[in-house]
């Protein structure tokens, strides 16, 4: 009679000391470990059996969220991460402006459906130019003068944002706008139309 041998569960090689689910399923040195981690978890409450081609499609997925993380722009100090800005902030059904303002020496370009609300919180030295756009433009802007960028949404003023600028204030004609505006004598642009 052959000898009986007794396997233990799979899910007993599992965890071994670590309190986080599936992790020993995923390479500790893999530096979208939190993301894939996370995929895991969320696809294990939608209700999906997490086995080998799970694992393989929330390694993916965990992958191209974290590159993508690391695509976003550092949120400056005193700026607000998109994801907590509030609804009207992203409200895509309204009119919205991406605008361009001096903080200082360096030009910020952001986003709003409400200038003066905005404008309030960032206290800029002085509107530079808006362009009607979303955060999509936004976004585009911000690949486009990424060899400028200096923290977050803020740029160092080179020769093609300026002359971005230059071009959007004989578009759309120069901002008229006085409000929240904290003065510092170093005008860019003197003309008001």
């Amino acid at each position: 009679m052959g000898r009986i041998v007794v396997q233990p569960p799979p899910w007993s090689k599992q965890n071994k000391g670590d309190r986080i689910p599936h992790s020993d399923k995923v390479d500790p040195e893999d530096p979208a470990r939190s993301h894939i981690l996370l995929t895991i978890h969320y696809m294990e409450q939608a209700g999906v059996e997490i086995d080998d081609r799970a694992i393989e499609i929330a390694t993916k997925l965990g992958r191209w969220r974290s590159e993508r993380a690391l695509e976003e722009a550092d949120v400056a100090p005193g700026d607000v991460p998109r994801w907590k800005r509030s609804g009207k902030e992203i409200d895509i059904d309204r009119p919205s402006w991406v605008y361009y303002v001096r903080c200082g020496h360096l030009v910020k370009i952001g986003t709003t459906v409400d200038l003066a609300t905005r404008f309030m919180a960032i206290r800029p030295n002085e509107v530079l130019a808006l362009e009607p756009g979303s955060l999509i433009l936004e976004g585009e802007r911000h690949r486009e003068f990424s060899h400028l960028r200096a923290s977050g949404e803020y740029f160092h003023p080179g020769a093609d944002l300026q002359k971005h600028i230059e071009t959007l204030r004989r578009d759309y004609g120069p901002p008229q706008w006085d409000g929240s505006i904290v003065p510092d004598g170093q005008n860019w642009f003197s003309d008001k139309a």
